[in-house]
């Protein structure tokens, strides 16, 4: 039985008088805006105001009433508590927590009392708490405050989140009631697995004051039902059941796009004399190793799936707010939709956030998506030197691991965020024995090959080969490109095995950003934007890249508009690039697919759920067949990729335009498309697709950046070639041009619309570089390369639409 502790409590800053409503779950932050004592943080510049509740203590105060004490375990259960605080019942000491992503129970047996209680948590300041630990544990490294806690690292403020240093009581708090049965450690491994034939060993640990009287595992799905009667043994811990069980022609859980995400349900029923206990496990059969083999390239890092080769296509994954009891299960469902219908399978829970909530695991199991699990640790250096601190994680990993270890969308543990990179390349100490490597190759790998064998460890993101962040082995972290001001044409020269974040900042979608940014501020470099803009010189790289891409913006909304167009833009080129080099490259992952709050990042999904440029670009360049378009040695060349498990046969469109809406080339090709894999489906010498012109230009840039040279054919800048793929009646689309916009000899576009029936018909009379729909709500597409004589047809999903416009009109050229 439990009797929930949540909703109204009081709180007060420990010192004052006057108590205040608050909410459990819930922060002192959320409570203070709730009140209307603190304005949105995310407004303005409203985040400076909540720097001040950093050094202070709180307390939280809940009276509740018990009216039956007739059970035999009494617990006090606490989900999450953010972090530091001392818990009390009646007046009662009943213990710290040090640790907010623990749970917490506390034996309330002799202390609770039938009536009236009162439940007090004194919670403290994160800063001093650090202070103190550092002045008792003295040691010749610097650590930051944030590595002594253990607490969601970007609290503290990152390169794309506001400094909010939650503090509160931030998941469900409960009495749990019974008369000593209780069943623990849940666990459904799969050992074999064919098409015939799956076995899988249950395990459950029965806490019980007696031996249970009957155990029943069910098996089910919506056609499968199946009940097994296992063994029940006792050991010096307790009754346990660990039963192999064996499901004939088993229905597997595939990633999305390979295949269904089957789920089964696994039901254990426990009964005693006078009590029963029900436990119910929902996963998924399926095999996962990382595939780590030497190449001639190095080694590979394949994720493999059932027995299958899977390209890893998807986005890092970070906190969907920077106040975490705001969210809910619908924005879960939410963003896992979001991402499967950009066709993704794989997000990757990067380490300074949390080890997410329940629904994150249970909306990937459902749809098929990937998770890269990191351990929360990300760069820095953690005191791992004293006992006390490894102690607290092994409690962490053990309560973490277990917890999710029955989800089948996890395919990997890794250890932490680029702390073994920034040994070597940041903090110059090679490859430590403490600052965290403890806990990464020691305490990591035996508490994982005791409670989880059956996924890969990973111990760093990135790391691999004689450089953690190589390009030879294990993942790559390529950021030398957006962090070092190059021009994004050098992604064709990474050719890393897995690349696990890569990225472009753009700002918000246009009506986000004017929500949380004052009209009088929004100008380009206005302190408030700047304050949205968390990375180092941030802005000014996005003014170096729209100049370097296609020119400078108009006004705010054409800089909101050409930031989003350059993002999509390099992205677009890096992701054509890594899938065309399976499996040499076996996965892209975008940094990032969401936001915690309204800000200028690299995510393709801002704060209110609003899609980016990126975002409908990546429908296309993760779809299961991407035909992607290249230069090369004085060849248009088009080579078409497949995510596919057989061969399948395609029709393929190959047409050129002019900017003045004149087709001069178009070619039909019927291909084979091998499975899982690339083929060059056309090459052909510019010289005979009557693009040319004889007139030579200069391109005044350096020669590296440029796509083709410094000399260039006229015709080239005026040509766009489009490419359709038709397979299985389906249609798979891209464009290239030959040159970055800024080069090109574009023309504004000329074109018409119509709104019929909740749709947008558009109807190009000249190619488009980018046609953009205004409108007061998501839509379907957006930010669209258009050819002439086609209709796009575009679902408005309600939306009312202000205009149609064409980016090059935004241009200062």
């Amino acid at each position: 039985m439990k009797i929930s502790l949540d909703g109204k409590w009081k709180f007060r800053e420990v010192g004052s008088l006057e108590y205040l409503d608050g909410t459990v779950p819930g922060c002192v932050q959320l409570d203070l805006i709730n009140l209307g004592k603190l304005p949105d943080p995310f407004y303005g510049v409203n985040e400076v105001l909540f720097y001040s509740l950093e050094e202070k203590d709180f307390e939280y105060v809940k009276e509740f009433y018990v009216e039956n004490l007739d059970w035999q375990v009494k617990k006090l259960v606490f989900e999450g508590i953010d972090t530091v605080a001392d818990v009390y019942l009646n007046h009662f000491y009943l213990g710290r927590t040090d640790n907010m992503f623990l749970k917490y129970e506390f034996d309330v047996s002799t202390v609770l009392k039938e009536g009236k209680n009162v439940l007090k948590v004194i919670l403290y300041s994160p800063i001093k708490e650090a202070e103190r630990l550092k002045k008792i544990y003295q040691s010749k490294y610097e650590y930051s405050h944030r590595s002594w806690i253990r607490k969601a690292q970007y609290s503290y403020g990152w390169d794309w989140g506001p400094r909010v240093l939650q503090i509160g009581i931030w998941k469900s708090v409960y009495l749990e009631l019974n008369n000593g049965l209780e069943i623990t450690d849940e666990f459904v491994k799969t050992e074999h697995l064919s098409e015939d034939l799956a076995v899988v060993k249950v395990f459950a640990k029965i806490n019980s004051f007696e031996k249970p009287r009957s155990v029943e595992i069910e098996i089910s799905d919506s056609e499968y039902v199946k009940k097994v009667i296992p063994d029940v043994y006792k050991s010096k811990e307790g009754y346990f059941i660990e039963e192999r069980i064996e499901i004939e022609n088993p229905k597997l859980w595939f990633p999305n796009g390979y295949g269904e995400p089957h789920l089964y349900t696994f039901k254990i029923v426990v009964k005693t004399s006078n009590e029963e206990a029900t436990k119910m496990v929902t996963t998924g059969l399926r095999t996962v190793r990382v595939i780590k083999e030497k190449d001639e390239y190095g080694e590979s890092f394949i994720f493999e799936i059932n027995g299958k080769k899977i390209f890893a296509k998807g986005a890092n994954w970070i906190p969907a707010d920077s106040i975490l009891p705001r969210l809910k299960e619908k924005d879960y469902k939410e963003l896992i939709k979001m991402a499967k219908d950009a066709n993704m399978n794989m997000l990757r829970v990067w380490g300074g956030g949390i080890y997410e909530y329940d629904w994150f695991y249970n909306e990937c199991d459902k749809n098929g998506i990937m998770v890269w699990q990191d351990f929360m640790f990300a760069c820095a250096i953690y005191p791992d030197e004293f006992d006390f601190f490894v102690e607290n994680f092994k409690k962490e990993a053990e309560y973490q691991i277990k917890r999710l270890r029955n989800h089948p969308c996890i395919v990997l543990w890794c250890g932490n965020n680029e702390n073994n990179w920034g040994f070597r390349d940041w903090w110059h100490i090679g490859d430590p024995e403490f600052l965290g490597n403890r806990i990464y190759k020691k305490v990591l790998p035996q508490i994982l090959s005791e409670l989880d064998p059956t996924r890969p460890y990973h111990i760093s993101s990135p790391y691999g080969g004689e450089h953690p962040n190589s390009s030879t082995a294990g993942d790559k972290h390529t950021w030398d490109i957006w962090a070092g001001w190059k021009d994004y044409i050098y992604y064709k020269h990474d050719n890393a095995r897995f690349v696990s974040e890569f990225g472009f900042q753009a700002a918000a979608h246009l009506d986000t950003m004017k929500k949380y940014i004052p009209l009088k501020d929004q100008t380009i470099f206005s302190k408030t934007l700047r304050m949205h803009e968390k990375q180092e010189e941030g802005l000014e790289r996005l003014i170096r890249y729209m100049a370097g891409s296609i020119g400078l913006p108009k006004d705010f909304d054409s800089f909101v508009y050409l930031s989003q167009f350059v993002q999509k833009e390099a992205i677009k080129l890096a992701v054509e690039h890594y899938r065309k080099n399976k499996f040499r490259t076996a996965g892209a992952l975008y940094w990032q697919l969401n936001d915690c709050w309204p800000v200028i990042s690299w995510s393709s999904i801002d704060y209110l759920k609003r899609r980016k440029a990126l975002y409908y670009e990546s429908k296309r360049l993760f779809a299961k067949f991407l035909p992607v378009v290249e230069y090369e040695d004085g060849k248009l060349k088009v080579y078409v990729v497949s995510d596919e498990l057989v061969p399948k046969q395609g029709q393929l469109n190959i047409a050129i335009w002019n900017f003045d809406g004149q087709k001069l080339y178009e070619k039909n090709i019927t291909l084979e498309i091998p499975e899982n894999g690339v083929v060059e489906a056309f090459s052909e010498k510019v010289e005979n697709l009557n693009i040319l012109k004889g007139e030579w230009l200069y391109i005044p840039k350096h020669v590296e950046t440029a796509v083709i040279g410094d000399k260039i054919d006229r015709g080239l800048l005026e040509s766009i070639v489009f490419v359709s793929l038709f397979v299985d009646e389906v249609e798979y689309e891209n464009y290239f041009v030959f040159e970055k916009p800024i080069n090109l000899e574009l023309k504004p576009s000329q074109f018409e619309y119509e709104i019929k029936d909740d749709c947008i018909i558009i109807k190009p009379k000249t190619p488009a570089i980018c046609l953009i729909v205004e409108a007061d709500g998501d839509i379907q597409d957006n930010f669209i390369f258009a050819r002439p004589a086609k209709e796009y047809k575009i679902r408005l999903n309600g939306a009312q639409v202000s205009r149609v416009c064409d980016l090059v009109e935004m241009v200062i050229r």
